[in-house]
């Protein structure tokens, strides 16, 4: 429970005002407003009313009594929910989304520091705005989308610089870098999309919209490429971990987990051809490795080797693309692409013996004497 130093010192933070514009605005000495904040005096009786109104907060909330957030919080929602039964976002006349944001505003006014509600405010904003922005629906008035952008942006800009909570953070940039777009503001929308994380494409996907806005389709398209690539490989994660997780469970369920290989390798194939880079056919060789040990698991020899042949000949043309942009003044290089590191990589995992049946098969054999007949025939 906040005293009403502490909570004073919040709200006036959150007025965006120092003790000294409090001071001014109240007829009172900077040293008053000081004690109040170190709950060392409380303001007179008389002073709650225009505090209050100072701060945009009812008397109630300046002095923590009569309120039941949670309470309050649901009778909002719902009254959104009825709002919605009744009307809908196409019209200017009775819109859904500006009659929401009015519910939201009047309920951060009696708890301003419910951030999440100030987001709804800010995205009703938002919402009202997008759904005019072809004109054909309704109009806003210039001097009503001023007033009502500033105010979004002015919620937004709290948020950020006030909240703790790393979601509200993110949807707020993202909603603030939705109406700088709305504004054709994009130099704006660039900062704000700066300061979202890289991880998961977060800051790429709104980079994307930027320059889609922007009709920058060179930047545009190698934002999507790069997401896509991104998306692709933690996709291909994904189905790894999928196999390996059927594929604990032994040979009863080795048919099911041979099948996630197989969608594994599908799907690394296809990201191969795309973007050609290592991961992806690292994904491919995991993929036929896994496929070759689980088919012999359950002692599907000829379906093994048939996996074990194609894997030389991917490993094969793989060993030519990459030898190909190898610099042949970069001996450490040369030296990573060696036939006995290949060899290795493509039979070593799965057979680390050479005593076991598989190794003494002569498809084995066949295979690594293709594979080693390939390499030796590529020059540096």
């Amino acid at each position: 429970m906040l005293s009403f130093g502490q909570r004073l010192k919040l709200l006036r933070k959150e007025a965006d005002l120092s003790q000294t514009d409090l001071a001014e605005q109240l007829f009172v000495s900077v040293q008053s407003v000081s004690k109040w904040e170190c709950d060392n005096a409380m303001p007179d009786i008389g002073q709650i009313v225009p505090l209050a109104a100072i701060l945009g907060v009812t008397t109630d909330c300046l002095l923590g009594v009569g309120t039941d957030e949670k309470a309050d919080r649901e009778k909002c929602f719902e009254a959104c929910e009825n709002i919605w039964a009744m009307h809908n976002g196409n019209s200017y006349e009775n819109n859904a989304w500006f009659k929401c944001y009015e519910i939201f505003r009047e309920f951060t006014k009696k708890y301003p520091l419910a951030y999440d509600m100030k987001l709804c405010c800010a995205t009703n904003i938002f919402n009202f705005f997008n759904s005019s922005i072809d004109g054909t629906r309704y109009q806003i008035p210039k001097e009503q989308e001023t007033v009502l952008y500033d105010e979004a942006v002015k919620l937004l800009a709290t948020i950020i610089n006030r909240s703790n909570d790393p979601g509200y953070l993110m949807e707020a940039r993202e909603v603030l870098i939705l109406l700088y777009l709305y504004k054709k503001e994009y130099e704006k929308a660039i900062c704000v999309s700066e300061e979202l994380p890289k991880k998961y494409c977060i800051r790429a996907r709104q980079l994307l919209e930027i320059y889609a806005r922007q009709k920058d389709y060179d930047k545009a398209l190698e934002t999507a490429n790069g997401i896509c690539e991104s998306d692709a490989w933690r996709y291909l994660d994904s189905l790894f971990n999928r196999g390996r997780q059927i594929s604990v469970f032994g040979n009863a369920r080795k048919k099911e987990a041979i099948a996630a290989w197989y969608d594994l390798l599908e799907a690394a194939k296809l990201n191969y051809r795309m973007f050609g880079e290592e991961w992806a056919w690292s994904c491919m060789k995991d993929a036929y490795i896994m496929l070759s040990n689980d088919h012999i698991a359950i002692s599907e020899f000829d379906k093994a080797f048939e996996i074990m042949n194609e894997f030389v000949d991917c490993h094969i043309e793989f060993f030519r693309k990459r030898v190909k942009k190898t610099d042949p003044e970069n001996k450490d290089h040369i030296e990573y692409y060696e036939p006995e590191w290949y060899m290795h990589q493509c039979y070593n995992w799965c057979f680390p013996t050479d005593d076991n049946i598989i190794a003494n098969d002569p498809r084995y054999k066949a295979c690594c004497e293709k594979l080693a007949s390939a390499i030796a025939e590529i020059n540096f």
